[in-house]
């Protein structure tokens, strides 16, 4: 069937040229034809000999078999004759798929009149389906050349047709050797990408292909909604077996929808894959879709990296050649570092290790990965002297992991290996997975020692100060500064409302000097003149407040202060319930009914949970009652942890809110190391928390005062805790093993965790 061809009007070329100036920038990226073009891509078919019966599209078999020798044999082009078709919208999917072009550069315009569509409903495993009512009238023009279908394209006249025709252009072809999909994506970036219309590429059809389509952000009612298919986008681009294939609207008619121009996307192009699924592709996706390895080489210092085509397990059954699955994985990496500004050259080489047993097709692991085993050599490169062998961890797609600063400040270079973490779909980032590891070079074994952080700025401090490590972290456990330490007395320019005021049980004698007075005394020794009458006289002193002899003894409280933490990380944890202080600096744990030392925490560990009070206020507040919970630790700590606890101290104070703060201290022998542990404990009307400190033994008092700092600044506000804190917390450890059932019992704690050892 003849169809009428489009006429010349100068009114319309303006808006063919806006229309379509996409082609020409696409075509423009891919450079000359193929060497050799595949005579029956994967999914294409070769019409019958003879008008086929049911579309009625001529015969061209042998035309297209001779078409093709002569391009690749470089003869003189042939004049390429215009084929005009048709066939109803509902088919023109799989026309458009079927048709096999005598070129492989070739383009369609398409005109839809009298059209109508809706998406039928379909299983979520299945196909989209649509309902076109409608013709569309096809006329194909073919070319030798990119440039020939450029110039060609560009140079298109359009008739001008009724609002109600949608016009189309479809176009493909080939990408040659030398074209990748990298590049078509930073051309198209450069010119179409906008924030309202931004490019994205897609892996599609379970990674058979992959796409580019420019999407449409649109604001409504308040919302930023962002639309795959949309009249106003330009690119719709679709790449298969190194096959190019594209859809775009030409005209803008008045009234439509973006729907029907959805439908005739998706039933044209889902015939080439399953396109409606797929995963969004950055820039190191799209890498791989075409390449099989990446060489890269960088100076300053002089580095090369060798990358190679892996996969991802978790798109397996894409099949072998899947786009989606493809990452690249380090299998090489070479150094070659100034061991100082001036001096020796070391060459470094890293290897995948292949005693782990490592395949370059599959290396994830439940969707992340952060590392993967190398094997690591060291070489002197002026004598050729193998310095070290050993293995490190790096990242499996991020080249430069490793950096090479002079960490401690010897005037040799050292190793810091960052920790990225490769995600299934995206590139490595360095995340806080976990910390980077250090190797500090050591110049008598001549060798990289691996060091923790601590170790590291243990080891700085040292070459500053002129010391040895062992003597540098020697002089720092002297010095270390213990913010949370009791005083006596406040600093002159102290805020009285910066500390936390305790009042111990013991009373300090005082001799009154010539000018004193109580509200003096007071003032000075208890931090406010008006306790004063706390202060005790004598039984046969003068009865006037006002009247002190000179060497009079006076009983003052123990006063004691704790300066409170400006930077702590406390807050209420139910809304008018409790508030409890957490200092910055520390590892802080909620309990949660157990009681555990992670030894890899360099932090004092501290585990708190303020939860509903079980006991009603200050139940140790009587002597004896405190008496008696003491004499049962003692007891406890003899039977459950016989020979193992050694300094067993405890505590109490008076505070100004009306409460008591009761703590006990012990050591714990686990038969490899000596831990620390501390419990300080606060009981209000309505709420009670304790707090509890694990760590291996150091020489200053750090964790005690921390943990009694804490507690110290429970505030109980009354109500239930709530957030799920306390009422569904499993039972305190060891709370069968005493008569004390709403505290931990650390003895208990300890001896559980450490029976096996001791």
């Amino acid at each position: 069937m003849i169809k009428v061809i489009f006429q010349n009007t100068g009114k319309k070329r303006e808006k063919c040229i806006i229309g379509i100036g996409l082609l020409g920038l696409l075509l423009a990226s891919c450079g000359s034809p193929p060497e050799r073009l595949e005579e029956n891509p994967d999914g294409w078919e070769d019409s019958d000999a003879g008008n086929d019966s049911d579309t009625g599209k001529p015969s061209r078999e042998g035309d297209i078999e001779e078409e093709r020798k002569n391009i690749e044999l470089g003869e003189e082009p042939k004049e390429w004759q215009e084929v005009h078709d048709s066939c109803g919208v509902q088919e023109l999917g799989g026309y458009l798929y079927e048709y096999t072009p005598v070129s492989p550069y070739a383009s369609a315009e398409i005109s839809i009149k009298d059209y109508d569509g809706e998406k039928l409903e379909t299983g979520w495993d299945e196909p989209s389906a649509f309902q076109f009512v409608g013709e569309a009238d096809v006329t194909w023009r073919f070319y030798n050349a990119l440039s020939d279908m450029e110039t060609a394209i560009n140079g298109m006249d359009m008739q001008e047709s009724d609002g109600n025709a949608l016009h189309f252009l479809y176009y493909t072809f080939p990408m040659t050797e030398n074209d990748h999909a990298l590049d078509l994506y930073y051309m198209l970036k450069t010119k179409f990408d906008t924030k309202e219309h931004p490019l994205t590429a897609w892996g599609a059809g379970n990674g058979k292909m992959f796409r580019f389509v420019q999407e449409t952000v649109k604001e409504e009612n308040g919302y930023e909604l962002t639309y795959l298919h949309s009249r106003s986008s330009r690119v719709n681009l679709f790449v298969k077996d190194r096959t190019a294939f594209g859809l775009t609207l030409l005209n803008m008619p008045q009234g439509g929808d973006d729907e029907t121009l959805e439908y005739v996307f998706e039933d044209v192009f889902q015939r080439y894959g399953d396109y409606a699924s797929g995963w969004g592709l950055d820039e190191e996706g799209l890498y791989w879709i075409d390449h099989d390895e990446r060489l890269t080489e960088m100076e300053d210092p002089k580095r090369s990296f060798l990358e190679v085509r892996g996969i991802d397990k978790n798109w397996e059954y894409a099949g072998d050649e899947g786009v989606m699955r493809y990452f690249g994985l380090l299998v090489e990496a070479d150094y070659e570092l100034p061991l100082t500004p001036d001096g020796r050259m070391l060459s470094l080489h890293f290897s995948l290790d292949k005693e782990e047993d490592t395949e370059f097709r599959y290396y994830l692991s439940n969707g992340f990965c952060a590392d993967e085993p190398y094997d690591m050599t060291v070489t002197d490169m002026e004598t050729g002297k193998v310095l070290q062998e050993g293995k490190v961890s790096l990242s499996i797609e991020r080249q430069d992991t490793i950096t090479y600063p002079d960490l401690n400040g010897d005037g040799y270079a050292d190793m810091r290996v960052g920790a990225p973490v490769h995600m299934s779909g995206a590139k490595a980032v360095e995340t806080d997975y976990r910390s980077p590891d250090y190797l500090l070079w050591d110049p008598q074994t001549e060798r990289f020692e691996r060091k923790t952080e601590k170790e590291v700025e243990n080891s700085r401090l040292a070459v500053a100060n002129g010391l040895t490590e062992e003597e540098q972290e020697e002089k720092t456990r002297r010095e270390r500064r213990d913010p949370f330490a009791l005083v006596q007395e406040l600093p002159e320019w102290a805020e009285p409302e910066e500390y936390i005021k305790l009042t111990g049980d013991e009373m300090l004698e005082y001799e009154v000097q010539e000018g004193d007075s109580l509200w003096c005394i007071s003032e000075r020794l208890c931090g406010s003149g008006y306790e004063w009458m706390t202060i005790v006289r004598s039984e046969d002193a003068p009865k006037d407040p006002d009247y002190l002899l000179a060497g009079e003894k006076l009983f003052v409280p123990e006063i004691f202060y704790i300066q409170k933490d400006l930077l702590s990380m406390g807050g209420l944890r139910s809304e008018g319930s409790f508030q409890i202080e957490q200092p910055y600096g520390f590892a802080h744990y909620f309990l949660d009914g157990d009681v555990t030392y992670s030894f890899w925490e360099e932090e004092n560990q501290i585990h708190s949970l303020p939860v509903t009070n079980p006991v009603g206020e200050n139940p140790f507040h009587e002597s004896e009652e405190w008496q008696a919970f003491q004499e049962e630790a003692i007891r406890c700590s003899e039977a459950l942890c016989p020979g193992s606890v050694s300094n067993l101290t405890f505590e109490k104070y008076h505070m100004e809110d009306g409460f008591d703060l009761y703590g006990y201290a012990f050591e714990y022998d686990t038969g490899e190391e000596i831990l620390e542990y501390v419990d300080f404990f606060k009981f209000g009307k309505a709420n009670m928390s304790e707090v509890i400190g694990v760590r291996e033994q150091e020489p200053n008092t750090v964790l005690l005062n921390t943990v009694r700092y804490m507690a110290a600044s429970f505030t109980d506000y009354g109500g239930k805790p709530g957030m799920g804190w306390g009422d569904d917390a499993g039972p305190n450890v060891g709370a069968d093993q005493w008569d004390y059932p709403y505290l931990h019992n650390l003895f208990e704690a300890a001896r559980e965790e450490f029976r096996m050892k001791h």
